[in-house]
């Protein structure tokens, strides 16, 4: 488990601890981990297709904060079809052993022996490609 932990995960999970709130977001979206109590809320920016800004609040583990600290790294200057692509990509490597789709995944590889923490990674991801408009949507 302490390969788990090592200091490119935590580094990850402090910087979406310390993303800063978003007054006005376009877009947001929420996802739940029903089995361990997870949650992570995404707030973003999008200008003219193109994503500018980005905000999380997570409630759950370290591997949680993690992934949307990582998320968070490779979403601003992207599209809302980008931030999907690139779920469907860490998908693929947590779950089904295709290759990371950069350097900066691959710490997370010693969680795909613990497939029931691959959710925690993978929570930020999903809550992302549930995103609706914040302007449609009461909160």
């Amino acid at each position: 488990m302490q390969e788990i932990y090592q200091g490119q995960i935590l580094d990850l999970a402090k910087s979406a601890r310390q993303s800063k709130s978003i007054s006005k977001p376009t877009h947001w979206g929420e996802k739940n981990n029903p089995v361990c109590g997870d949650k992570v809320t995404i707030s973003l920016v999008v200008d003219k297709a193109i994503i500018s800004d980005v905000h999380f609040v997570v409630r759950g583990c370290a591997l949680c904060e993690a992934g949307a600290g990582l998320l968070g790294k490779k979403v601003i200057g992207k599209t809302i079809d980008d931030l999907n692509r690139l779920k469907d990509d860490m998908s693929d490597y947590l779950l089904r052993n295709q290759p990371a789709p950069d350097s900066a995944s691959l710490c997370f590889a010693p969680v795909k022996k613990i497939k029931n923490r691959i959710t925690c990674v993978l929570l930020a991801f999903e809550a992302a490609s549930q995103l609706i408009t914040a302007e449609n949507t009461p909160r």
